[in-house]
């Protein structure tokens, strides 16, 4: 597959100095991907002065096997992975990671913390502290562990930046116990790691070594959903005379750390900043601005407003159907006759309903590094997670009802208004994966964070 041209400022960007730190911000479609590509290929490039080995990093398996793909010409020195795959890859160049045992996957994370909260509520009085889900307290020591907080000092000092529920000194005592409880058991399962505190690891071990540097310039896409602290090691996982180039855009900010790329060891003199959207149809970018203007999607420091293309088409169809087996007829006729013509894309917040969705389709999952893209026209599923960065002529989002989106796990977990801020983000991420068709599905109750502005949708009944 070829490359599309470079159009406007992005050249500009591929091409930006080969030492130092750059900062792009960027909203959904202004071309991130595409220079960040263009400029590995350039970086990498062993006829380019300053050239040299190039890790193009990422947070999720899918769009690094899409980046992969769109890089499929890339020289030897060109590496694309993500961030845990780098991160286990520079362990084992220590000696400090010698089997997958050594990371506790996400359900034993959460057995162990289960059992560090048990074992820490039972030195205190009863109390609805620990009655929280245990969801909540992995979030909080993912937090943690992505600030880069070593301490219990620091961390009753720091101020909890994109938690909206407060929480007190005496509170703060508490969880800083239950996570030393969850340490000490993760260690005695042999496990020594989880996948929230490896970027601590790196970074700690990086600041001691003084080999050579495997790569001499890091880019990084999608940069707004690793932690701080990978951030922080991938800085120091480059030479004094190489480079580093994060690409974000915190309006898809969807792995809650709410933290600017200012503190994240970054020294930058000038941020370029993208606006113009060259992905959806006016009538997408605009339903993606009304989301993104409401008021519980949060607001950061470097949210980049984005501009409405000029590209022309149809509005987006919202349907209000009778039952979610109307909305799996609706999704899969039109996924059938616009996949004949094109890419599309049927996106749902659970893998359970994207399984729904897609049953008896002859559909791609995109999950994963195990599959193959050819941009042949055809039928693709994934989550909003595993989306993001992708991008499909028409996107199909069933499932869109009150009683399903936020998702209510995650309400629970979290509270109303840190479940709005993070589903809408995740809404955001689906609906500007589309070119120039949307359809939105929903039965019952059409859920809340959906824009309600009037002539945005073109709102039908099948």
């Amino acid at each position: 597959m070829g490359l599309p041209t470079l159009t406007g400022r992005q050249p500009h960007v591929a091409y930006l100095p080969t030492s130092g730190h750059q900062v792009v911000l960027g909203t959904a479609g202004t071309g991130k991907t595409l220079m960040a590509i263009v400029r590995a290929l350039h970086l990498s490039n062993p006829s380019v002065g300053g050239s040299g080995r190039t890790l193009l990093v990422t947070y999720n398996n899918a769009l690094a096997s899409y980046l992969q793909h769109l890089a499929s010409n890339s020289s030897q020195s060109l590496d694309i992975r993500t961030y845990g795959r780098f991160a286990r890859g520079y362990l084992a160049s220590l000696g400090l990671m010698k089997n997958w045992n050594d990371i506790a996957n996400p359900d034993r994370r959460r057995q162990l913390i289960h059992q560090a909260v048990t074992a820490v509520a039972s030195t205190y009085q009863p109390h609805a502290f620990f009655s929280r889900e245990i969801d909540w307290f992995q979030d909080e020591l993912a937090w943690i562990n992505g600030m880069g907080i070593r301490t219990k000092e620091d961390y009753l000092a720091v101020e909890r930046l994109g938690r909206r529920t407060a929480l007190n000194t005496s509170f703060r005592e508490v969880v800083w116990r239950i996570s030393e409880g969850y340490r000490k058991r993760r260690d005695l399962a042999g496990h020594l790691y989880d996948w929230t505190d490896i970027g601590m690891a790196v970074n700690d071990k990086l600041a001691g070594d003084d080999r050579p540097r495997m790569y001499r310039h890091v880019i990084i896409d999608e940069g707004q959903d690793l932690s701080p602290e990978e951030i922080r090691s991938l800085v120091c996982a480059v030479p004094s005379d190489g480079s580093i180039t994060f690409f974000g855009d915190y309006a898809q900010q969807i792995y809650g750390q709410a933290m600017s790329w200012r503190a994240c060891g970054l020294n930058v003199g000038r941020v370029e900043t993208f606006r113009d959207n060259y992905r959806n149809s006016t009538a997408i970018a605009e339903v993606a601005i009304a989301l993104s203007r409401q008021p519980f999607f949060g607001r950061v420091d470097d949210l980049v407003t984005p501009v409405a293309p000029r590209a022309i088409g149809p509005k987006p169809t919202l349907t209000e159907c009778s039952g979610e087996e109307e909305e799996i007829a609706v999704v899969q006729d039109a996924a059938r006759r616009l996949g004949s013509v094109g890419t599309v894309a049927i996106v749902a917040r659970t893998w359970a309903d994207v399984h729904r969705a897609c049953r008896g389709l002859d559909a791609r999952k995109l999950k994963g590094d195990a599959f193959f893209w050819d941009d042949t026209p055809g039928i693709y599923c994934t989550t909003y997670h595993s989306a993001k960065g992708l991008e499909f002529d028409a996107v199909l989002m069933p499932f869109c009802s009150a009683s399903k989106i936020p998702l209510p796990d995650v309400v629970t977990a979290l509270g109303k208004d840190d479940a709005a801020e993070r589903e809408s983000k995740l809404l955001y991420v689906a609906i500007t994966r589309a070119k120039s068709d949307l359809v939105i599905t929903y039965s019952g109750n059409r859920t809340a964070l959906l824009p309600t502005e009037p002539g945005l949708f073109a709102e039908v009944k099948p």
